[in-house]
């Protein structure tokens, strides 16, 4: 059977130095490998450098406690799991850690299969997220090797990946993780760009929009870039998706014209 523990690394961050040993110990015979930091700063300086696959923390620590910590790393990263370990007296924290974006939160002091069985279920959610990114970088090399211009989106407006010709044409500065943690991120700049005729089609219409819309599969755009116009052909496909009767993965593929 598969050890689930010695598949991910975890980040621990407790200032109390009696505590702080013990749990190590634990832990570190649990999981692939086991990083510490003794206070809040220090722990989101180590998860902006290692990046982990899960986090457990204490709440009052000094220079940055857990809850703010948690807001910091929820900044960059929308979904790894963050565990709170809280003292009675600091059950006023419970909302403040719900609203930062904690995945758990324990009562001190910790029983051991508490613990075992919540760090558990959260690396069932880290394997699947470190699973998931891995099939979406690999999703994003393959469109990346096209040579027209690709671009996947969702009728919500988000957009989830676009290949680096897309990004280089419109002149856009984003990686995987920036579309990642705001999906209307490209939709919105390109908006503000306005810089796409919908060629033959009187209708005043962002062309995403119509795009979204489904009202046609392929159409002709005009693309003004430094001045000069470029006529593009616009091809769409639309995935309907199985949770959903009215969302649809689309994917756009703009071929240019000679």
């Amino acid at each position: 059977m598969i050890d689930l523990f010695k598949q991910v690394n975890l980040l621990y961050v407790e200032d109390d130095i009696n505590i702080r040993p013990i749990f190590e110990r634990f832990l570190k015979r649990k999981v692939k490998n086991l990083f510490v930091a003794q206070d809040g700063l220090e722990g989101y300086e180590m998860f902006m450098e290692l990046k982990p696959d899960l986090i457990l923390t204490d709440i009052k620590m000094p220079k940055m406690n857990g809850i703010e910590m948690a807001r910091k790393i929820r900044e960059t990263d929308k979904n790894i799991p963050i565990i709170v370990l809280s003292a009675h007296s600091e059950s006023d924290f419970f909302v403040e850690a719900i609203e930062a974006g904690v995945s758990g939160y324990l009562m001190k002091p910790i029983d051991k299969n508490k613990l075992f069985t919540a760090l558990e279920r959260n690396i069932k959610v880290a394997l699947f997220e470190k699973n998931r990114k891995e099939q979406d970088e690999l999703l994003q090399d393959v469109i990346d090797m096209q040579p027209s211009i690709v671009f996947l989106g969702n009728t919500d407006r988000s957009m989830l990946f676009a290949n680096k010709v897309f990004l280089e044409f419109f002149d856009l500065d984003f990686d995987l993780n920036d579309m990642a943690n705001d999906k209307n991120l490209m939709y919105e700049e390109l908006k503000k760009k306005n810089n796409v005729i919908l060629k033959d089609i009187n209708e005043d219409v962002f062309w995403l929009d119509y795009i979204f819309e489904g009202r046609n599969d392929s159409f002709v755009i005009q693309i003004k870039n430094d001045e000069e116009l470029t006529n593009f052909l616009v091809k769409t496909k639309h995935i309907e998706k199985h949770s959903s009767d009215d969302e649809f993965t689309i994917i756009i593929t703009l071929i240019q014209m000679t």
